[in-house]
């Protein structure tokens, strides 16, 4: 697949998990060059002066990317231009050390003129009320009878100023400076995002809140995305849009109050924030989490984790209402069809488009409703019979994309933002994971967290390699191993092909990842006379123009079996792949194979059994062709085994465990009510409700 420009997004922290790639190989003035290339000469002036606070405690003021600081300036130039009253509506019940620390925050980090102060007690008792008289500069709305924390918050809604939007915070809160500016800047910026939510951190800064997510260990209930990670943890200072934001903070533009009004009453604790954020989504609104915007919740990080009636009761609520929207989506046609829309960034040449092409004629001869919709044409290289639709760009695709009711499949990170969001009301979104896409930003830690931010939970994912399935556990996430099948019908052994002795086949690509360069200082110095190196691919310009060489450009699939047919030995030295398929379609020829280790290609290659799997430098790789190119024997039982190994890559394999893996996530499921305890992180409510 094809690596799309670089758009830098988000805080410059290192994230503390990286695929191990050609990253770790770049030299300080390497890394130097990509900053300046990418986020110009202020940000590498500001990083060479800050550079000796890294080694401080203010390292974590640090974190702020350029993309991040000119979103903060951004928030205070529209803020002291444009910037609106709100009504902040606290929900109180016997809190008042809290509530007064907070109130004594909120008048630190906001404007007296922009903010109507709100506290809606929920029956607390005559000596609570009392209390909170003694606070200046609130409005109190004393309830009769305790209601509830959404039947609560609602007396404070009817209570807000018509005009405004609200603000609900929780009474444990401590406002950081600036985090209304921020959280009213993210509201504005789109007519139609409705709810906004800030990064919430515990006490000691490690981060409490940063989006709702499912709680993939116990489904029934909702978790806080990255909790307990540090606040500066790069994925976590993206804004994204979000299934639902916590009630413990929650920016509500007056333009959804006014068509989906406030919370359920009938939610008597838990889940009444979840669905709230459900029905903006249903009412074309937008949720929205924006970590600019900070506040502290003193929420305890070790809280009781029981379940009682109510919590019962608030669950039994929401998957009654909810159950069927979330997980039984009607994904198939009326015959019992799937139907599946595959995503991808272009349709360019790469073994990556084409096991999604082969995955998307496979699943059409199987009598599934298939199609391709991209940002690049209809393949001219690859013989497509599904439908493909082309766009201009992922808005356009997303748009077009959210009412279908199908399995939409993500197959690069940056189709997983138009997949997600097209996913929200329709259909189920899936990751076809070819490649942890870190490795394509070497150096970039920006990029690279934004990479990383759009693995989320909400997806169904199935990869194509052992090594990528151990990647995408480090994150929290599971996937289907499903590796590309082998058209064993063109790559195979050819009776009239004649296997030269003195040929070095290998890919010519220009890609840092696939280490070409390595292969050439590895040929360089075999001893004369010289093997023929015969390089092939879509990119002549990397062949070396000297005696010896030679780039065969495009080669159908034909040639290309030929190819592997003709050499002594086919050589692929990549630093990393996220399958390695060449060395299998060699091994499907009866070929000799040296490889270097490149993580993917574990799960096929045994060094010395099918395959000679030197260390990845010219010396090693150099004596791995020599004893290849001088033993007709290790040839041959190379070869042999590379045979047998390649049986279990059959096509027809490989699509069974795709249409299990499809129909499995297309059935519908049940949630079961939770018992007695809920996991950790699982609960929809902040704590006081």
């Amino acid at each position: 697949m094809t690596t799309p420009d670089p758009d830098p997004d988000g805080g410059a922290q290192p994230s503390e998990w990286l695929a191990p790639t050609a990253t770790h190989r770049y030299t300080r003035w390497e890394r130097i060059k990509l900053t300046y290339r990418y986020h110009g000469g202020w940000s590498l002036l500001y990083r060479a002066l800050t550079l000796p606070l890294r080694f401080t405690p203010l390292r974590s003021r640090l974190t702020l990317g350029p993309a991040r600081r000119a979103s903060v300036a951004a928030a205070a130039r529209y803020y002291r231009a444009e910037g609106r009253p709100v009504t902040i509506v606290i929900p109180s019940y016997r809190d008042f050390q809290e509530l007064a620390a907070l109130i004594k925050s909120l008048r630190a980090s906001t404007r007296s003129d922009r903010v109507k102060i709100v506290v809606c007690d929920d029956a607390s008792g005559p000596d609570h009320l009392a209390s909170l008289r003694t606070i200046e500069g609130i409005e109190i709305v004393a309830g009769e009878i305790n209601a509830g924390f959404a039947a609560n918050v609602n007396r404070g809604l009817a209570a807000a100023d018509p005009e405004h939007d609200v603000v609900l915070l929780n009474s444990d809160m401590i406002a950081r400076r600036r985090w209304l500016e921020r959280l009213q800047y993210a509201a504005s910026g789109d007519e139609k995002v409705g709810i906004v939510g800030a990064k919430l951190l515990y006490p000691d800064d490690r981060i409490q809140f940063a989006g709702m997510v499912r709680n993939l260990g116990a489904p029934e209930w909702f978790d806080h995305r990255y909790r307990f990670k540090p606040s500066g943890w790069g994925p976590a200072n993206l804004p994204q849009p979000v299934i639902a934001v916590t009630g413990a903070c929650m920016y509500l533009k007056r333009a959804l109050l006014d068509e989906i009004g406030g919370f359920d009453p009938d939610y008597p604790m838990a889940y009444e924030d979840v669905d709230l954020c459900l029905r903006a989504w249903q009412a074309g609104f937008t949720v929205l989490y924006w970590p600019d915007a900070e506040l502290t919740h003193l929420e305890s990080a070790s809280r009781g984790t029981e379940v009682g009636e109510r919590e019962r009761s608030s669950q039994r609520r929401f998957w009654s209402r909810w159950g069927d929207f979330l997980d039984a989506r009607e994904v198939r046609t009326a015959t019992g069809a799937l139907r599946v829309v595959y995503v991808t960034e272009d349709t360019g040449v790469g073994g990556g488009h084409r096991d999604i092409f082969e995955h998307l004629n496979r699943l059409l001869d199987r009598g599934h409703e298939v199609e391709l919709w991209s940002l690049g044409p209809p393949p001219e290289w690859f013989d497509l019979r599904a439908p493909v639709r082309t766009f201009d760009d992922y808005g356009a695709l997303a748009e077009a994309l959210s009412p279908v009711k199908a399995i939409k499949v993500a197959t690069w990170w940056t189709t997983a933002r138009p997949v997600w969001r097209a996913s929200m009301l329709e259909g189920i979104p899936a990751f076809f994971v070819q490649d942890i896409e870190t490795s394509y930003y070497p150096g970039n830690t920006e990029i690279q967290n934004n990479v990383l931010s759009w693995y989320r939970p909400e997806f169904h994912y199935m990869t194509i390699s052992s090594w990528n399935r151990d990647r995408l556990r480090e994150l929290g996430l599971d996937a289907v191993l499903i590796p590309p099948g082998i058209d064993l019908e063109n790559f195979r052994p050819l009776a009239d092909a004649q296997r030269s002795g003195d040929m070095v086949l290998a890919l010519g690509r220009a890609n840092p990842l696939k280490n070409l360069p390595l292969t050439l200082a590895a040929w360089r110095a075999l001893p004369a006379p010289r093997p023929e190196l015969c390089l092939f691919g879509i990119e002549p310009e990397v062949a070396p123009a000297e005696p010896g060489v030679r780039y065969v450009v495009s080669p159908s699939d034909e040639e290309v079996n030929r190819l592997f047919n003709e050499a002594t030995v086919f050589v692929q030295t990549s630093v990393h792949e996220g399958f390695c398929l060449p060395p299998l379609e060699s091994m499907a020829t009866g070929g000799a194979v040296v490889c270097t280790d490149a993580h993917g290609n574990r799960d096929f290659c045994v060094d010395g059994e099918n395959c000679l799997m030197p260390e990845p430098d010219r010396a090693a790789v150099t004596a791995a062709l020599r004893r290849v190119l001088e033993d007709a024997a290790l040839r041959e039982r190379l070869g042999t085994a590379g045979l047998e190994t390649v049986a279990d890559y059959a096509w027809t394999r490989r699509i069974d465990a795709l249409e299990r893996f499809l129909n499995e996530i297309a059935t519908p499921r049940r949630i079961a009510p939770s018992t007695d305890v809920v996991p950790d992180g699982g609960r929809s409510r902040p704590r006081g409700r």
